[in-house]
């Protein structure tokens, strides 16, 4: 059996990637732990710090904390996400 995004067909494919799963409301101003995803966007309703050394994201090797800002949306594959500051949109896939 395929692993990752092959497993599903092109229509559940399609509807991963934009969301169909869920969204999780991440508010970094409160004291939430790491949320787990997985997740394939986030959209950043004001800037957001995210905190890296808390996040398992499959893109990040050795990069510092950074900032998503206000009105942003990033790709990828998320598998948690913990912000210092800020609220964002997780959305699950």
């Amino acid at each position: 059996m395929a692993n990752g995004i092959q497993k599903y067909t092109v229509q559940e494919a399609q509807n991963l990637g934009l969301g169909q799963a869920g969204v999780v409301f991440i508010d970094g101003d409160s004291a939430q732990d790491k949320i787990t995803g997985p997740f394939v966007a986030i959209t950043a309703l004001s800037d957001a710090a995210v905190d890296v050394s808390e996040c398992d994201m499959s893109f990040i090797t050795s990069v510092a904390d950074f900032t998503i800002p206000k009105g942003v949306t990033i790709y990828g594959r998320f598998a948690s996400i913990e912000l210092d500051s800020g609220k964002v949109l997780a959305y699950k896939g």
